[in-house]
């Protein structure tokens, strides 16, 4: 250490100045040796060859010892002064701070104005460029800071900067704070009011898929977009539930071990459909006609069923004469109108369940004729009735009031959910204490919980042409995130509580260092979401994630001025002494005088370690239980298993989306569809290979390429058999007389092929132009297998590229699902989705926080939650679907805001805090609660939309609580143990070399020393011990020896919270490096110990401020023992393991003193 000459001593003639700021710094080429007794102040400066180390000139110790013999002539006069006042704190940037240290120093000097100088000046080096850049020295233990990108530091400054003012704003102005998010969310409403016609409840269906549901690959859809069948195939027709004209009748056997082929159930048959056809006046005038071939197929089927008693059948297809007079047998097609059928060996049905009618009312009837219709569809099936037969009717009409009643239903049933948020917002304010309990802010809480969803549905319904009635489960994530950050802001008041501190200076605290973190993450999470909705192709994603993200934008006013404002008076009620209940008490409104005059990083960041409740808590000791070594490699087992198997259900994703799901399980709709499926559900697993465009189908190579197309699906298990005319008329053109070319090929299909018994049944499949000369669209079939069907989309793909290489116009068409187009698109649409979220995610966070160790956990969770809310969904049987697929994706929102919060909170976690230990425990302490009560209350408010019984909601249900339960399980396992990797353990926390310091700016206080010496101003009534800090030197004292102050050492046990911690072998470890020490009285603990009361009930607004506790591995004798070690050793970090001068601070007796050459005799240790 370096030390200048022309230091004083003290004057007997004059005083010591009222307060004096001591700053020792270490140089680099001071040696480490243990602290031992303090220098005292020399009485005379010492000649120039007792201080010259060798680098002074005796012309700069000639210089000097001028310079401090005109400062002490100065100081010289009997006016003694009275006060002492620093400069104020710069507010200037870190660069210029950084800059200016060595001229502060030097200014600081020249401020000391008496006779009492100091023993010496040591000039501050920057170390810290020298040394490793992620080393930083706290308390004896070398820990690792969370670093940023200090060129993008900018955007937090500022946000603390003025979320200070804000807070100011709002404690002097609360009415008007309250009253602008009202308003705000009243001019909200004008967009609803005036689109007021679009806000009705319609089917969701043209929101989940659109409209078509054509799947083509892009080859001639002008030419025959006109163009249609003229019917459909009786072996390939399925009921069509989105058909707003296809009305059915089920007729079931109510015990399933009796069969319906029996007299009195064939003739109810046939009595209702006679019935049904002939309305009105018998003319069948509200039925959509086909052709002769297809009206004389079905009347065959009818004459078929009503002869089931007598003959016997055979299954799907059997073999009947179609006229009296011809003896050919013709094919017809049973599958499509039996169904629950047991065959014997021979295929001849012995057993059925079930009958199937089907009609098709015409397009061109107007709202009367199809009310009437269906009124005598409804009354005909109540009239008749057959021995234990059920009766299952199926109209467009019920079905889409069923779906529309329970999409109402469930609407109402939210306000329920509503209720039971707000009524646990209004449980969760109240404490043990009635002081401390804010059950006023608890009910602001609920209300602005429910206006941002509010104004979220407000925002969607102004932009878009018809609401979206499979909105609302976005609203249980709005409500997540609500309740993470009001509880955050909430529960920060009683964090902040170790000391008193004035209401508005302490609103002003909260909103300015832990409002940036929320206002970083809402504004990232609002904006990804929003630019995911602009992009995405989804109707329903679109309308989902706009309205997740105007909701989610409107919490941030509700919080940072409604919220706050209400937060602000119950601190006042608090901080005046009055309960709750106590609705016209006054309370003592004498508050503290405010700390900071202005805002000041340093003395903020200052403040939030005097004001923060380490005490011992739930969440402080979970913390510390995670992270200790013992159980890091269990939990990376665990979380390992976690992760593969949910990789695992990632590999069985299958997109399945059912009318059934909208449906209340007890209405006649979803029953029906319930035994159609399990009678008819094989007879629509077929997919229908459309032709769009007119071709050459006699060309060879056109035929060829057909053929490998349908064969390719066979020969791959996509499909049991092809069913297609051209391979039947290329069988039929063999056995055939007639000169088959181009010119005559489209005749002998028309006239000769479609004639024949075989092959009417193709007639249906095949649209010729209205000259008769040339085929424009045509079909083919495929019977599916079960792969077929689960993996449908692949096949698609695979059928469409082929057709796209040989330049074939093929569209695909699948009638076992409620939309080919959904299932295709979805997953493709999820993932670009994904990846734009992603893209933003990485973006904005990296901006707006600067930290690469957040971006990494934040884009790591996000990836890893969709992937585990995916894998376990598949693996508990919840149908994913774009519905799902979108709560999924709208669900990571809420992991976004927990791992944000978690990782500005560890970040952010104050220089008191700077081992991994202790940040972890601060961590916890902020956000442990809020994210239970995030993942827990949604959960549990949703529960009341099970008495509607749809299983859609049941699905949505799920995929939060699997949501929920993997970002408690990230928070509790993955984010501690990767916090503390990536910021001690691996170099991708420091983006840039440049990051020196921690992720706090602060200059820091360890070796400033203040030796106040001003007695304190204290009200006699008030019971606090008063101390006199003011010098009183005799006069005539001996001179002392030079390099020695007058201040005496620090004790050895300084640091210490409680004496029953410290072992026996520590306490005499402690003891032996006292020295000569005596030991202390009784008397003189008990003062001490009034001391520390004393000064920490009001440490926070006075000078000197308290000393921060170091931990137990700062011992006077382990510190020594470290140091001597270091010496030794040729250590890189040798320069950083410096012992910590910052931890004593100089006891100054209130009786004269004498100065010693050694400890001072009797002297007891700094107060604790």
């Amino acid at each position: 250490m370096v030390y200048k000459k022309g230091l004083h001593g003290p004057n007997a003639e004059n005083r010591g100045p009222p307060g004096i700021r001591i700053e020792r710094r270490f140089t680099l080429d001071e040696d480490t040796q243990s602290l031992g007794a303090p220098p005292t102040v020399p009485n005379n400066p010492p000649p120039a060859d007792e201080i010259s180390n060798g680098t002074t000139s005796s012309r700069e110790i000639q210089s000097e010892s001028r310079f401090f013999k005109s400062e002490s002539k100065a100081n010289s006069t009997k006016s003694e002064r009275t006060s002492y006042v620093e400069e104020p704190a710069s507010n200037t940037s870190t660069i210029e701070r950084r800059e200016q240290k060595i001229e502060k120093q030097r200014s600081l000097v020249r401020r000391i104005t008496n006779d009492m100088q100091l023993a010496q000046y040591a000039q501050k080096m920057d170390l810290l460029q020298q040394t490793h850049p992620t080393v930083v020295y706290s308390g004896g233990v070398f820990t690792q800071a969370v670093y940023r990108i200090r060129s993008l530091s900018f955007i937090e400054s500022g946000l603390r900067r003025m979320l200070w003012y804000l807070g100011k704003l709002v404690a002097n102005h609360t009415f008007l704070f309250s009253v602008i998010p009202l308003i705000l969310l009243a001019l909200s409403v004008v967009g609803p009011v005036v689109n007021r016609d679009k806000l009705f409840i319609s089917l969701p269906f043209s929101h989940l898929f659109g409209k078509s549901d054509v799947i083509s690959n892009g080859y001639g859809v002008s030419r025959s977009a006109s163009a249609s069948f003229l019917s459909s195939n009786p072996a390939f027709t399925a009921l069509n539930c989105l058909d707003q004209n296809s009305y059915a009748v089920l007729m079931k056997t109510i015990n399933n071990k009796d069969s319906i082929l029996r007299r009195d159930a064939v003739l109810a048959y046939t009595v209702l459909k006679r019935k049904i056809d002939d309305f009105p006046n018998a003319r069948r005038d509200f039925l959509e006609s086909c052709s002769a071939t297809c009206e004389l197929e079905k009347e065959m089927v009818d004459r078929i069923i009503k002869k089931s008693p007598q003959v016997a059948l055979t299954y799907p297809e059997t073999f009947v004469s179609m006229s009296k007079d011809s003896s050919n047998l013709s094919r017809v097609y049973l599958g499509s109108a039996i169904g629950g059928v047991e065959t014997d060996t021979d295929g001849a049905i012995s057993r059925a369940q079930s009958f199937l009618m089907t009609f098709q009312i015409r397009d061109d009837l107007d709202g009367n004729q199809k009310e009437m219709w269906t009124k005598n569809f409804i009354d005909q099936i109540n009239h008749t009735s057959a021995g234990n037969i059920s009766f299952f009717p199926w109209s467009p009409s019920s079905f889409h009031a069923s779906i529309i009643d329970s999409l109402t239903s469930t609407h109402q049933v939210l306000l329920l959910s509503a209720v039971v948020v707000a009524l646990f917002c209004f449980i969760a304010s109240f404490t043990s204490n009635a002081y401390q309990s804010k059950p006023l802010v608890g009910f602001q809480i609920g209300f602005l919980i429910l206006a941002t969803c509010a104004f979220g549905l407000f925002v969607q319904s102004a932009f878009s042409f018809i609401y979206n009635p499979m909105l609302w489960p976005v609203f249980f994530v709005v409500v997540a995130i609500g309740l993470l950050y009001s509880f955050h802001l909430h529960l920060s008041w009683s964090r902040f509580s170790f000391a008193s501190l004035h209401p508005t200076e302490k609103i002003a605290f909260i909103l300015s260092y832990d409002g940036p973190g929320i206002a970083s993450a809402i504004t990232i999470i609002s904006l990804s979401f929003g630019i995911v909705g602009i992009f995405v192709k989804s109707i329903h994603m679109q309308s989902t994630f706009v309205t997740l993200s105007s909701a989610v934008a409107a919490l941030l006013f509700m919080l940072f001025m409604f919220l706050a404002v209400f937060l602000y008076m119950g601190g006042r009620r608090e901080a005046k002494g009055v309960k709750w209940f106590q609705c016209f008490k006054t309370g003592d409104t004498h508050f503290t005088a405010p700390n900071l005059s202005d805002y000041d990083t340093s003395s903020l960041f200052s403040l939030h370690d005097r004001l923060l409740d380490n005490r011992p808590s739930l969440s402080r000791v979970l913390a510390s239980q995670l992270i200790i070594s013992k159980i890091r490699y269990p939990l990376v087992f665990i979380c390992t298993v976690y992760l593969l198997i949910a990789a695992w259900g990632c590999s069985n994703v299958r997109v399945d989306l059912r009318e059934e799901y909208f449906l209340p399980a007890e209405s006649s709709p979803s029953i029906f569809l319930k035994d159609y499926k399990e009678m008819y559900g094989k007879t629509k697993e077929y997919l229908e290979v459309i032709i769009d465009q007119p071709i050459d189908y006699h060309d060879d190579l056109i035929q060829k390429q057909i053929s490998d197309l349908l064969d390719w699906a066979v020969s791959n298990g996509f499909a049991a058999r092809a069913i297609s005319w051209l391979n039947e008329f290329k069988k039929f053109e063999k056995d055939s007389i007639y000169d088959v070319n181009t010119d005559t090929f489209v005749p002998v299909v028309n006239l000769v092929f479609l004639t024949t018994d075989s092959y009417k049944r193709f007639s249906s499949d095949i649209t010729l132009d209205r000259f008769q000369t040339q085929i424009v669209r045509s079909r083919m079939y495929l019977e599916l297998t079960a792969k077929g069907v689960n993996d449908r989309r692949v096949m698609v793909e695979q059928i469409l590229e082929k057709a796209s290489r040989a330049h074939l116009p093929v569209s695909v068409k699948a009638p076992f699902t409620l939309s080919l187009l959904h299932d295709m698109q979805t997953v493709s649409t999820v993932l670009v989705a994904l990846g734009i979220l992603m893209v933003c995610l990485f973006l904005f966070s990296l901006l707006c926080f600067g930290q690469p160790a957040l971006t990494f956990l934040l884009l790591f969770t996000s990836a890893a939650v969709v992937m585990e809310s995916v894998g376990y969904a598949v693996l508990w049987s919840v149908p994913l679907n774009i519905i799902t697929f979108t709560m999924i994706l709208a669900g990571n929102a809420l992991t976004c805001a927990i791992v944000i919060s978690f990782c500005f909170s560890y970040s952010a976690s104050g220089k008191g805090q700077q081992r991994a230990m202790t940040r972890m425990q601060y961590t916890f302490q902020a956000t442990f609660y809020p994210v239970l009560f995030a993942c827990a209350v949604p959960i549990i408010s949703y529960l009341p939309l099970f008495l509607i019984g749809s299983p859609i909601i049941i699905h949505i249900w799920k995929v939060l609580l699997i949501n929920s339960g993997a970002c408690i399980f990230h928070y509790l396992f993955f984010l501690p143990n990767l916090m503390i990797f990536l910021s001690e353990h691996s170099s991708l926390s420091c983006f840039s070399f440049s990051c020196y310091e921690c992720c706090c700016d602060i200059d820091d206080d360890n070796s400033i020393y203040y030796i106040p010496t001003t007695g304190r101003v204290v009200h006699p009534n008030d019971g606090i011990y008063q101390t006199s800090y003011a010098y009183s030197v005799t006069a005539g004292i001996h001179p002392s020896p030079p390099n020695y102050l007058a201040i005496g050492p620090p004790s050895s046990v300084y640091g210490e919270s409680k004496k029953s911690h410290r072992s026996r072998r520590s306490r005499r470890n402690s003891e032996s490096s006292i020295g000569e020490a005596p030991p202390s009285s009784k008397m003189g603990r008990r003062r001490r110990k009034d001391y520390s009361v004393s000064s920490r009930n009001d440490s926070i607004y006075e000078a000197p401020p308290s000393p921060r506790q170091p931990s137990r591995s700062e011992s006077p004798r382990r510190a020594s023992h470290m140091n001597i070690s270091q010496s030794e050793s040729n250590n890189r970090y040798y320069d950083n393991q410096l012992p910590n001068m910052g931890q004593w601070r100089p006891f100054v007796p209130t009786q004269p003193f004498v100065f010693y050459p050694g400890i001072p005799r009797g002297y007891q240790g700094a107060p604790r």
